[in-house]
Order: structure tokens, then sequence, then C-alpha cells
């Protein structure tokens, strides 16, 4: 089975740090960061740690039932959130689970983020179709894909996925549930911050809570 994927409206909302970013050195990169692999972690139980808060009538994120929800009613729409953060390269791993809304959805993690126009997105649906997504001022394209992908290895409908991605050099690969499920090769983009996202197509109401948010140096 396969399916395209399309927006025919972006809507962006900010959310988290946006601001311009001076070229410096990535944290992973950073002569006091050690050997340690463990380069950030949030389980999103205490204190907010740098994550960007949103709530209207059509959106929210925000720290609710133990995690961190992403919400929205809005169609052909997809929405983020990152903590301020930049790194090089990095292991990232979240658990996610579907608290509402359609299976016809996306939801997964950010790497290297620059700016709301230009990031990589590594994402899965609650009806089990996969991709690796590159936005450039802007625009956002499949990596190495004509269209999402299937795969068994994703939980479908209201069942927990862990998602792992790794953006490594030019090397970024999507895992589930420790199943390997695409690795493409791009340059565009050498460092940045993480975070986490959710879509909607033409069908709103995508609600995922996210929990366990780890990055690791790979």
């Amino acid at each position: 089975m396969k399916k395209r994927f399309s927006w025919s409206l972006i809507i962006l909302i900010l959310i988290g740090l946006s601001a311009c970013r001076p070229a410096f050195l990535a944290a992973d990169q950073l002569p006091w960061v050690g050997d340690e692999p463990i380069l950030f972690r949030d389980d999103f139980s205490g204190q907010n740690i740098g994550w960007g808060t949103h709530e209207d009538s059509l959106s929210f994120a925000g720290f609710e039932l133990s995690g961190y929800r992403l919400w929205s009613r809005m169609p052909d729409f997809q929405f983020w959130s990152v903590p301020g953060l930049n790194f090089q390269d990095t292991l990232i791993q979240v658990r996610a689970t579907k608290l509402d809304g359609p299976d016809d959805n996306l939801f997964g993690v950010i790497c290297r983020y620059q700016d709301d126009g230009n990031f990589y997105a590594l994402m899965i649906g609650s009806d089990g179709y996969y991709g690796i997504y590159k936005r450039v001022d802007g625009a956002q394209t499949l990596i190495d894909q004509d269209h999402l992908d299937f795969s068994a290895a994703i939980a479908q409908g209201e069942s927990a996925n862990t998602i792992q991605a790794v953006c490594q050099a030019d090397q970024l690969a999507l895992m589930v549930n420790d199943v390997r499920l695409i690795q493409v090769q791009d340059d565009t983009f050498a460092n940045g911050d993480v975070g986490i996202i959710v879509g909607n197509f033409t069908e709103p109401g995508v609600d995922i809570l996210f929990d366990d948010f780890i990055v690791v140096s790979p």
C-alpha cells in the first residue's frame, strides 16, 4: 500500500526558540561534554527546561498527562516544538501515543532544526506509514521516497510507538519499535535543534502524547 503526502495548506505556529541562531559550535561538540553519551533527556514530568507551550481553540502544545501533548483541529496542518538546543550528531528517542483523532496522521521527531522553514522531520503515522522529510525555505519534500511507505512494525491506532531517529554526518535513519524502516543520505543541514512534530492531512484532530524524550550521541 502506498499513499502520497501533500500539504495543501501549511500554517506554521512558532513554538520554542526560533529566533536567529548564531553559527556556533553544536552542543555535542563542546569541550566540556566529555564522553557522556546522553546529551539531553526530558520525561516532561518536571520543570520546563526550554519547550515552548501554546494553546488556542485550534491547537495545543504543552505538558499534560505526564507527557508533552500536541494536538490540532486544523486540516493540512503541522505543528512542532523544540527545546532550544543545538547538536550535530544525535540519536533521538521518544515514546509516542495517539490519544485521539484519525489514524491518517503524522508524528515523530525533528533534528537539525534551523528555524521554522528549515529542518529534518522523521515521522510515522497511526496507520502504519512513514517517511523522512526535508524542509528547506518552507518547502517540504520526502528524501529518497516518492511517497510514504508502509511498515507492519508501526503499532497502529492508539498503541504506543517508540521512535528512534539517527542524524549522523550526512546519514538520516528512522527506526520504530527496534525495527529500522529507512535510511537516507542528505547534507543540507549539519547541526541544529531537536524536537517533536505532529501533522494532519485533510481530516483534522491529530492528538499525540510524547514521553521519555532522550538525545544521545550516536
